[in-house]
């Protein structure tokens, strides 16, 4: 699988969890257990976020910046994710959510790490081949 292959499929996933994230934040908050209602505004604004991100890898030949906003975005998920912890009433639920999400933000930073890897110039690719 090329890196832009790789780059493809995040981006598809992210308008897959976006669009969740958009149409069932009720069913999400009562999977999590974060009171029912109560945060759909936001499981709304991440399912924007994820959409954009996800139409942003596609619709460009270099996905990098795209894929990096992923991650960034994964760091905001994860301190949501904290809060949501000191808050749940189900946290054997949320903890299954949370090893999703990570498990999507480690092929996230992976990508990125590939992407930019790739855009080393000519120099920094042979010193990098020598050990240097």
């Amino acid at each position: 699988m090329t890196n832009k292959e790789f780059a493809t499929g995040l981006g598809f996933a992210s308008i897959a969890i976006g669009l969740s994230e958009i149409l069932a934040p009720r069913k999400l908050e009562k999977s999590m257990g974060i009171r029912n209602g109560q945060n759909t505004g936001v499981l709304r604004v991440m399912g924007v976020r994820e959409i954009l991100q996800g139409i942003d890898i596609l619709a460009h030949d270099d996905p990098t910046p795209g894929v990096w906003a992923r991650v960034f975005g994964d760091v905001l998920d994860t301190a949501l994710f904290g809060i949501a912890a000191t808050k749940t009433r189900k946290p054997g639920s949320l903890a299954s959510v949370f090893a999703m999400v990570m498990g999507i933000g480690v092929l996230d930073m992976i990508c990125a790490g590939r992407l930019a890897k790739q855009k080393l110039s000519w120099k920094e690719r042979l010193m990098e081949q020598v050990g240097w």
